[in-house]
């Protein structure tokens, strides 16, 4: 035994010296994260600043627009929208957005750097005088490795005290990114250290895949033998004697204790983050299959299904009554949220996208305002408000989606569950959870607001959720949404693990100056067994 952990000494010592400052940096980054992330503009922002939806200004119908455009291949979305005030409709197809004026169906061409300092201008008026061109980036920098953007995108600065820049996509018009000297300063404190993201390395995506993977592994590796060794050289009788129950002494003896305390966390996190990567085929995919989503909404959009026209849908949605009207629109948006424990405040204001659905052969358009909430309008008749999709209604979808496959259970959900869920209240309720009696033990997440498969999980991913998510940021039901006591528990067991790593830290600055005679290396000579030459 003595042999063997001298062995396992050695290795600790050596991958120590290797690993000790990237675990300080791991565990640094990570107190970052748990109140900051990337730079983003968000979906409420993006709402907030678009221009709303003017019906007299629509010309053509979507089966119109689609002929004038020509794209060949049926659009899997399309979306009216605004750039610049004008009505644009937008069609997702093979894998790139198309946008075409919805005035006079010009397809737009690729903008110039004016043109996008324009956008801006109009999405943020208060910075009209100051916003200037800065560059245009062919590849992505820092903040846009692996964002999938339309083209070439034009930064535009504000020019405000914030120093904030503006990404828009030169291919759509769309401003798709916003980042500050704040959220770029915390950005790359927090996640950009944390994940390794310098673009040099990044952009190097199998490089970079390895060193994380890999280097995960071999931090697993040294915390498991950290655990053996310490508690090894952890003695209860030397405790019941009167002295320490550690034989180390000076910061080993800090080592031992933090390693003790905090050594079972500092495993668990380094195992959860490597299974964030996937590595050998582990998958956390929960997208729903094409053939389950073609099932429900078909295979692309059918313009020519869309009678009713966008002009209508806005016509019927428009406020004429004053308040009384209004209240009615609110109470058909949030009839869904009643129950939930998402509810959301506020009145149906103006829309500013419609996005064209399909529903078990059934067209619809689903209306936003700039608050995110939506509401549902059929499209081949009316148009008439719907409040959403009814649970006998969304059966039919799970039984479509999986057809001849048996369901084990069917269940209306009000409130999240351990898997369908978000922190902030966001994602919609009620959903229709299906659990089928096939193979891969697939369940099924159908949302009333739209009728989509908004949540896939099957008998191999649902492990990964707990052994990730779960593991890697505490995330279990109830203590993950608790606020304070979530919070107060990953700070401490950050900074313990800080602690850990600093002390590692000071101790492998030692080794390499060849400092290991001091007295902070020495073991007591009553440690069972001696072994003053393992450090």
């Amino acid at each position: 035994m003595k042999r063997a952990i001298a062995l396992l000494t050695v290795v600790h010592r050596y991958l120590g010296l290797v690993f000790c400052l990237i675990f300080a940096v791991w565990f640094a980054s990570g107190i970052v994260m748990v109140y900051a992330r990337m730079p983003e503009y968000g979906a409420a922002e993006r709402l907030a600043r678009l221009a709303p939806l003017d019906a007299a200004a629509i010309k053509l119908t979507p089966a119109q627009a689609l002929d004038q455009a020509a794209l060949g291949d049926a659009p899997s979305r399309i979306r009216i929208s605004t750039l610049r005030s004008r009505p644009v409709y937008r069609f997702f197809v093979q894998g790139e957005w198309v946008t075409q004026y919805a005035d006079d169906g010009s397809v737009l061409e690729r903008l110039t750097p004016d043109a996008a300092v324009d956008v801006v201008r109009d999405a943020f008026p208060a910075e009209r005088g100051t916003a200037r061109f800065v560059e245009t980036l062919r590849q992505p920098d820092q903040w846009t490795i692996g964002m999938r953007a339309g083209g070439p995108l034009h930064v535009v600065s504000l020019g405000d005290a914030a120093a904030t820049n503006v990404y828009v996509a030169s291919d759509t018009g769309e401003i798709v990114l916003k980042t500050d000297r704040s959220s770029r300063f915390w950005g790359y404190a927090g996640p950009v250290m944390h994940w390794f993201y310098f673009r040099p390395l990044r952009v190097k995506g199998e490089l970079w895949y390895n060193l994380i993977v890999y280097g995960s592994a071999a931090g697993c590796v040294l915390a498991i033998i950290g655990l053996i060794i310490g508690t090894y050289r952890y003695s209860l009788s030397r405790l019941r004697a009167g002295v320490s129950a550690t034989p180390y002494v000076g910061w080993l003896r800090w080592h031992h204790y933090a390693g003790l305390i905090f050594g079972v966390i500092t495993f668990t996190w380094l195992f959860s983050g490597m299974l964030s990567m996937e590595p050998w085929g582990i998958s956390a995919d929960a997208a729903p299959r094409r053939a389950q989503v073609v099932a429900i909404r078909g295979d692309g959009v059918d313009a020519a299904r869309f009678a009713i026209a966008p002009q209508q849908v806005l016509e019927t949605l428009r406020i004429e009554h004053g308040l009384e009207a209004r209240a009615e629109l609110t109470r058909r948006a949030h009839a869904l949220d009643r129950e939930s424990n998402a509810e959301q405040g506020g009145q149906f204001g103006a829309v500013k996208e419609i996005e064209l659905i399909q529903f078990m052969d059934a067209p619809f358009y689903r209306a936003q305002d700039q608050e995110g909430r939506t509401l549902l309008l059929t499209a081949d008749r009316g148009p008439a408000l719907k409040d959403g999709f009814t649970e006998p209604e969304l059966r039919a979808a799970a039984d479509a989606a999986m057809p001849g496959t048996g369901v084990q259970e069917a269940a209306w959900l009000t409130r999240y569950d351990g898997y369908y869920y978000d922190r902030a209240g966001e994602r919609p309720l009620p959903v229709l959870r299906v659990k089928y009696a096939d193979a891969d033990g697939s369940w099924l997440y159908f949302s009333a607001r739209d009728g989509g498969v908004v949540l896939r999980e099957t008998a191999s991913v649902r492990p990964v959720r707990w052994l990730y998510h779960g593991l890697h940021s505490l995330d279990f039901p109830g203590f993950y949404q608790s606020g304070w006591l979530w919070y107060a528990v990953m700070i401490t067991l950050c900074v313990g693990g800080l602690l850990l790593s600093m002390t590692s830290v000071i101790i492998g600055w030692r080794v390499l100056r060849g400092r290991r005679s001091e007295k902070m290396f020495r073991i007591s000579s009553e440690a069972r067994p001696a072994a003053s030459d393992y450090y």
